[in-house]
């Protein structure tokens, strides 16, 4: 009799040990799988995100090389006013102020190889500035007078979040008169505006400083106003 007892409490020490390793395993097992749910969505997570980021970054670049392509193609497109029209005074369309361009480019950053009127502007939200750039095709209108207005039909936001933003130009400031010579003598230097109707044409350089609360960014853009390209790019009757 107590050989068969000893016999079954064996068997019920087993069964027991055998249900204690079935628990741990299978609490091994959920760890594991926890882990590398885990491990997966944190991947996910971050997957996405750097896609995200790397997506930003390539519409970032995107519009920079768009606007970098207008600015400096700015075309030196004659106008006149209608007080010294009859005189025949006739200056390129271009207003430069503190935080808005306007002016012609021959590089439209919708069409490609295609006049547009375009403007560069700050705009203020809440605390951050963006600058915006707009176009409107160029297809047959023609710009007669300096105070032509109109309505931007496409427009993209080249940067945004700004806390500062600073446009210059660099031009031609003055003009004097050598008499000596019988010339004038240019000289050059950075001006908060810049105005085509000063007789003075449009300017060299235009920089935009864009200030963050980490960094300070210089942009640089080189107008090539003596590009030959640019000749007989419109119809005659512009």
């Amino acid at each position: 009799m107590n050989t068969k007892r000893y016999y079954v409490t064996d068997k019920l020490n087993i069964a027991g040990f055998t249900l204690i390793e079935v628990l741990v395993a299978t609490l091994v097992l959920s760890s594991v799988v926890y882990i590398g749910t885990l491990s997966y969505s944190m991947f996910l997570d971050t997957w996405g995100k750097k896609r995200v980021e790397d997506i930003n970054a390539i519409h970032n670049y995107r519009y920079h090389v768009l606007l970098k392509s207008a600015l400096e193609s700015i075309y030196d497109y004659y106008v006149t006013d209608r007080i010294n029209e009859k005189a025949g005074f006739y200056f390129p369309f271009f207003r430069g102020e503190r935080e808005k361009i306007e002016f012609v480019t021959l590089s439209s950053a919708f069409r490609e190889r295609a006049p547009a009127l375009a403007r560069l502007r700050v705009v203020r939200q809440k605390e951050v500035q963006h600058l915006l750039y707009e176009e409107m095709p160029l297809d047959n209108t023609y710009i007669k007078y300096n105070d032509f207005q109109t309505e931007y039909h496409h427009s993209f936001i080249a940067y945004s979040d700004i806390k500062k933003i600073t446009i210059r130009y660099y031009g031609e400031v003055e003009r004097r008169l050598l008499p000596y010579r019988e010339e004038f003598e240019r000289l050059y230097g950075w001006t908060e505006t810049f105005q085509g109707e000063s007789g003075k044409g449009i300017p060299k350089k235009i920089e935009i400083i864009l200030e963050r609360d980490d960094e300070v960014k210089k942009l640089l853009f080189l107008i090539r106003a003596d590009n030959i390209f640019k000749k007989g790019f419109f119809q005659s009757e512009y």
